[in-house]
C-alpha cells in the first residue's frame, strides 16, 4: 500500500512539473522581399540566383519580384512587400533617384531596407540601412588603369567611343565617373563620344553599327563598354566589317562573364573588369547582423579583380556565368 501511494505521488509531482513547463516558442520564419531590377544579362541572372541560394541556406524565405527594367514596377513591389509585412527588403534600384516616397512608407512600417548591386541618391541616409554590392567608380577606375598600361611610351593622342548603361543608373554613372577620374589626367586621351546601350547586347549592336556608318569608327583606338552584354554585340557587329576587334580597336569591358573570357582568349577584346555578382553570401551576412542588432557600415562591396590580355589565361576558372 505503501509504495503504491509513492508511485501515486511521483506520478502527481511529475505532471505537475510537466504542466509547469514553459512552451518553447517555434522560431519565427523570416522573411525577406527582394526586388530584382530585371533579368537583362547573364550577370543579372546570377546576381539574382546567388541571393536565392544563399537564402535557402540560411533558411529565410524570399519574396521575389521580377521589376522587368521599370521602376513603377519596382516601386509597387515594394508597396506590396509593405503590406505583407515582410523582416526585411532587398532593393536592386534601376536608377539612382526617385525611391523616396516609398522608402519613407517602409521606414514608418519599420521594415528596414538594404539595397543590392546598385545604390540610389537620397536626402535621408537612413531610408536604407548599407549597400551590398560592386564599387562602380573602382571599375572604371580599373578600365582606365589597364589603358594607361597598354599605352605606356604611345605618344599620339588616343581616341576613346564609351557605350554607357542604363541612364540614371549608378553603375553606369560611377563606371563613367571612375574611368574619367584617371583618363582626364592624361592628355592623350579623349573621350569623342559617348553613346547610352543600356546594359544590352542587341542595343550594343546597335550603337555601334550607327557610329560605323557615320565614319566615327574610323580613327577610334578604344571601345570602352559598360558592360561585358553590350561587348558582345559589339564584336558581333565588328566581325562583319573590315575592323577586327581587339587589334584594330582596344575593346575593354566590365563584368567579366563567361563570354567576355573567351572573347578575351581569343584576342577579340583586351580586357574585361570584375563586376562580382555573387553578392547572396554577403547579404545574407549583412541581413542577420542587422536583425541582430549589429552595426552596419554604409557600403560593404565584393572583392573584385581585372582580366586582361596581361593575365594568365590559362589560369582563369570557369566563371559560371
Amino acid at each position: 500500500m505503501k509504495k503504491r501511494i509513492t508511485l501515486l505521488l511521483f506520478i502527481f509531482l511529475s505532471f505537475l512539473v510537466g504542466g509547469c513547463e514553459e512552451k518553447s516558442e517555434p522560431e519565427k520564419e523570416i522573411v525577406i522581399g527582394f526586388s530584382q531590377l530585371g533579368s537583362e544579362s547573364a550577370w543579372r541572372e546570377r546576381n539574382t540566383q546567388s541571393i536565392l541560394e544563399a537564402a535557402e541556406m540560411t533558411d529565410y524565405k524570399i519574396l521575389f519580384a521580377n521589376g522587368q527594367q521599370k521602376q513603377n514596377k519596382q516601386i509597387k513591389d515594394l508597396r506590396s512587400f509593405i503590406a505583407s509585412r515582410v523582416d526585411v527588403i532587398v532593393l536592386s534600384p534601376i536608377v539612382e533617384t526617385g525611391w523616396e516616397n516609398v522608402l519613407e512608407e517602409a521606414k514608418e512600417a519599420d521594415i528596414p531596407v538594404i539595397l543590392n548591386d546598385r545604390s540610389i541618391v537620397v536626402d535621408d541616409p537612413s531610408l536604407y540601412q548599407t549597400l551590398v554590392g560592386t564599387d562602380g567608380i573602382a571599375q572604371g577606375r580599373r578600365a582606365a588603369e589597364f589603358l594607361q598600361k597598354k599605352f605606356a611610351g604611345y605618344e599620339d593622342s588616343i581616341e576613346i567611343v564609351e557605350i554607357t548603361g542604363t541612364p540614371g543608373s549608378s553603375s553606369a554613372e560611377k563606371r563613367g565617373e571612375g574611368f574619367r577620374e584617371i583618363i582626364n589626367t592624361d592628355p592623350r586621351f579623349s573621350i569623342i563620344t559617348s553613346e547610352n546601350g543600356d546594359y544590352m547586347l542587341s542595343k550594343g549592336k546597335q550603337v555601334i553599327r550607327k557610329l560605323d556608318q557615320a565614319g566615327q569608327l574610323e580613327n577610334i583606338d578604344v571601345i570602352f563598354s559598360h558592360n561585358d552584354d553590350m561587348t558582345v554585340g559589339i564584336v558581333e557587329y565588328l566581325e562583319t566589317t573590315t575592323i577586327e576587334p581587339g587589334k584594330d580597336i582596344v575593346i575593354v569591358s566590365v563584368d567579366a562573364q563567361q563570354e567576355a573570357i573567351e572573347l578575351l582568349k581569343a584576342g577579340k577584346i583586351n580586357c574585361t573588369v570584375e563586376c562580382n555578382p555573387n553578392s547572396g553570401p554577403k547579404l545574407m551576412t549583412t541581413i542577420n547582423h542587422l536583425l541582430n542588432n549589429g552595426k552596419l557600415e554604409k557600403h560593404n562591396y565584393l572583392s573584385e579583380q581585372v582580366f586582361s590580355e596581361f593575365s594568365d589565361l590559362a589560369a582563369i576558372k570557369d566563371r559560371g556565368y
